[in-house]
């Protein structure tokens, strides 16, 4: 399986895999853009985790915007 990323390839940090680095906050190598689910680079790639992400980012996103 590839991430979906050709859109974003030249822009955002990836890793060996093709997959979007992020940090704990779901943040990129771009501020303000942030990566959920399949695309980002993780041990586990399932519908659980993608959905934790999403929260994870939702509410980064959120405190960033205060």
């Amino acid at each position: 399986m590839k991430p979906n990323i050709e859109l974003f390839r030249d822009e955002l940090q990836l890793d060996q895999w093709g997959y979007i680095k992020s940090n704990e906050h779901m943040q990129t190598s771009i501020s303000d853009i942030y990566a959920v689910g399949d695309v980002t680079s993780k041990k586990y790639r399932q519908i659980t985790t993608a959905v934790a992400d999403g929260t994870i980012a939702a509410m980064s996103i959120a405190k960033d915007l205060d």
